[in-house]
């Protein structure tokens, strides 16, 4: 269930990784629901739930790029699967640029990621491995982005890992898997999952920054001193003559 704490979650953050941040949460209970799932009429319902509240999360962010879809109705859910396909494209392709945009806006050109940050990315790159072999790709395609997985999981294996590859992977998978949306659709599964291990590693970096040193004031003009006349001292206004 989601609850308030996950909303508040979010509050500090740019509209846009705050949806990426709620879609995961929603993502996430929607596969727990579907894989606890016995009928198909829940099924229905449990896909019905997730595009609400992703749609509604958009639109309370000021996001529109949902504003083409519309939630089924439970009465009518002859297309569902086609639609909630699409839905889910568009989501993922936004959440991907949305997690690259805030990465790359960060102070910081490359971020350091543990062994379990590493461990996991190796197995998801080894999915994405896994779906770009088995396609219909041309040739040429297929081996320029393979050279691209490879070189970020080279980069991966330093002890800091390099924004730019990292968003050299993921534009170079974008522009792929723009020429076999379907055949290659399964591969952003893995690589939303690489962009959310990159965002949580950024917002932590940010966490140890030291705060903004305070602005020092400049030193406050002084006042002229008080001229002497006859050897006693006068105010300036006694010379103004009205």
């Amino acid at each position: 269930m989601i609850t308030e704490e996950d909303f508040a979650a979010v509050a500090d953050c740019p509209p846009d990784l705050a949806f990426a941040r709620l879609e995961k949460k929603f993502r996430d209970r929607l596969e727990t629901n579907l894989e606890n799932s016995q009928s198909n009429n829940t099924w229905a319902h449990y896909i019905i739930e997730y595009m609400n509240h992703t749609h509604a999360a958009a639109e309370a962010l000021g996001l529109d790029f949902l504003d083409l879809f519309s939630v089924p109705d439970e009465d009518n859910t002859s297309n569902l699967q086609d639609v909630h396909n699409a839905f889910l494209r568009a989501v993922d392709n936004y959440t991907v640029r949305a997690h690259i945009r805030n990465v790359r806006h960060g102070p910081s050109n490359s971020l350091p990621l543990d062994e379990h940050d590493k461990k996991h990315i190796r197995a998801y790159v080894t999915k994405i491995k896994e779906i770009v072999e088995a396609s219909a790709l041309e040739i040429g395609k297929k081996e320029a982005l393979m050279n691209k997985l490879n070189a970020f999981l080279a980069e991966v294996d330093r002890d800091r890992t390099s924004m730019q590859r990292f968003s050299d992977f993921m534009m170079g998978l974008a522009r792929t898997t723009a020429d076999a949306t379907e055949e290659l659709e399964p591969t952003w599964k893995w690589a939303r999952l690489i962009a959310a291990i990159f965002g949580a590693r950024y917002d932590a970096e940010n966490a140890k920054l030291p705060p903004p040193q305070k602005k020092i004031e400049p030193p406050k003009p002084k006042l002229p001193p008080l001229r002497s006349v006859n050897g006693s001292r006068r105010d300036m206004d006694d010379d103004i003559p009205f």
